[in-house]
């Protein structure tokens, strides 16, 4: 009797015990961890500073899971290092994963495969942790009541599971889309559009959208992908966001070029019409996106003129190819696509312009991948063009040595002309200075003569030897047997007076002026008695 008392006071104890420790107080740790993953995504930054004021030494073990899980995801939304968020997934996930937790230890797996693709891990390992992640959400019946307690916007366990478990289903879509697998890719993307256009989350159901469009245009289901393109449209215009209403021209057009690629069979008509389109819906896109300069708009851009330098350079308008291209090109240098840096390259080619393809088969040539004989003919332009531009150069240099030849003549040439010049002008300056000099001396004398004073003859003698002063000398030099008198009417004779004129200031008479002169030839050689004064004016 004693034995079986004891025994039910033992039992009673233990269960006691475990009714108490079922029903203790929660951690506050729990409370605030759970607060915090409830504004983590919008204030990712201040959630960080709150995890990491937390004492990790008072943390139980799942306590410690959550917080350096919710820890990798703030480091994530911040841009922070992959690595150091990945070693947090890795010592979460060992708890969540023998824990019955099966919402945290998916958004484990949903996180490695984010991070992953950051760390460059490759799309099967992005893909296998995406399809663990979609496993252990199917598997969750429940989340802890406190994600619905602390949400900031209502909600309610299975919202909470849904919302996990579509956003992995759309990554998943557009993994399997992106790894060449679109039909499996459609199937996740389709369930994920149907949850988010029926929860009305607009801006996750025209990310679904948009990829369904695509991945049904890759599949050659064109009425598909044009309806899954329109249903994004939508959503964009019910956010009101115009860079992703952009992006819808954008994608269609992107489409009718990926037609025009791979619709080989379709008549050059519709093969040309497919390209006119993609053009025209790219520039109403580009058009919608003129005064919009956020991020997303400025990839779209981009993807707009590349778009449209595709389409121009398969409708052989190089110019327009090379427009486009080139703003492509002038923003991303050499790490613009080999197709684009191709496209500009051949039109460049087409256009005759030798200098400008050159340097895009320079950029192409250094470019890591082999391109075969596609490489070879690209290595050949280059080749061609180094070597006619070393013929270019010799040439340059010896026409340069010509035209400095030609230069140097020239110089020569003109200095000649220059000297020339002014041996001529000092020689009019000096005929022109002994000309006023005559003219002044005719004046003068011309006034004593009109005079007539008594010793006119005289004073006009001393005019001229004072205006000439070694023609006395010089002459009579020459002939020395000129007398005075006959220097006189020599000099008379030159300035010019006539025989009467002569014989009025000698005072005799006028054939007596004749013998003088007939005298004076006979001595001089010369009947021009006035040249002869002449050649001694000096």
């Amino acid at each position: 009797m004693k034995t079986t008392l004891l025994h039910i006071t033992l039992l009673l104890c233990v269960l006691l015990t475990a009714a108490c420790s079922r029903h203790h107080a929660p951690s506050p740790f729990e409370d605030q961890l759970y607060q915090t993953e409830c504004f983590l995504q919008i204030m990712p930054d201040s959630a960080f500073r709150v995890l990491d004021n937390l004492d990790a030494s008072l943390l139980s073990e799942k306590e410690a899971a959550h917080r350096n899980l919710l820890m990798a995801q703030s480091m994530y939304f911040l841009s922070r290092d992959p690595q150091a968020i990945d070693s947090l997934l890795d010592e979460a996930g060992l708890f969540f994963a023998k824990s019955d937790d099966r919402y945290h230890e998916a958004m484990v797996y949903w996180q490695k495969s984010g991070i992953g693709a950051q760390l460059g891990q490759g799309q099967q390992y992005v893909m296998d942790y995406r399809q663990k992640a979609l496993q252990t959400i199917e598997q969750c019946q429940h989340v802890d009541h406190r994600l619905v307690q602390y949400s900031l916007i209502p909600t309610n366990e299975q919202n909470e599971i849904d919302r996990l478990k579509y956003a992995i289903h759309q990554r998943l879509g557009m993994s399997y889309t992106a790894g060449g697998y679109h039909r499996e890719g459609i199937k996740h993307l389709l369930l994920s559009e149907q949850y988010y256009y029926k929860q009305k989350r607009y801006n996750l159901h025209l990310g679904s959208a948009y990829m369904l469009g695509h991945a049904y245009n890759l599949v050659a289901e064109y009425d598909s992908s044009l309806m899954y393109y329109n249903k994004g449209l939508q959503s964009a215009q019910a956010m009101g966001n115009v860079a992703e209403c952009a992006y819808y021209y954008n994608a269609v057009g992107d489409g009718l070029l990926f037609r025009y690629d791979t619709q080989t069979d379709a008549t050059d008509d519709a093969r040309l019409q497919m390209l006119r389109q993609s053009v025209s819906y790219c520039m109403t896109g580009l058009e919608m996106l003129e005064n919009v300069n956020d991020r997303m708009a400025f990839s779209y851009r981009m993807e707009m003129l590349e778009n449209l330098s595709q389409a121009y350079y398969n409708l052989q308008d190089y110019d327009s190819c090379i427009y486009y291209g080139s703003k492509v090109f002038d923003l991303y240098g050499d790490k613009t696509s080999e197709f684009q840096l191709k496209r500009l390259y051949n039109s460049y080619k087409a256009l005759g312009d030798n200098g400008k393809s050159a340097i895009f088969a320079d950029l192409i040539l250094n470019l890591p991948d082999d391109h075969g004989s596609e490489q070879k003919a690209i290595a050949e332009v280059k080749d061609k063009y180094e070597k006619q531009l070393e013929i270019n150069k010799l040439q340059s240099e010896q026409q340069i040595k010509r035209y400095r030849l030609y230069f140097y003549i020239a110089l020569l040439v003109m200095a000649i002309l220059v000297m020339l010049w002014m041996v001529l002008r000092m020689k009019s300056n000096r005929e022109q200075a002994k000309k006023d000099q005559g003219e002044s001396l005719m004046r003068r004398v011309l006034v004593i003569y009109a005079d007539q004073p008594k010793d006119a003859r005289q004073r006009i003698l001393n005019e001229f030897n004072t205006t000439y002063p070694n023609t006395h000398d010089q002459l009579l030099a020459a002939y020395p047997d000129l007398t005075e008198q006959e220097y006189a009417i020599c000099v008379l004779s030159y300035l010019p007076f006539r025989s009467k004129e002569i014989a009025q200031l000698f005072d005799v008479q006028e054939n007596t002026v004749y013998r003088y002169r007939t005298v004076i030839r006979k001595k001089v050689g010369t009947d021009d008695l006035g040249a002869l004064v002449g050649r001694f004016l000096g």
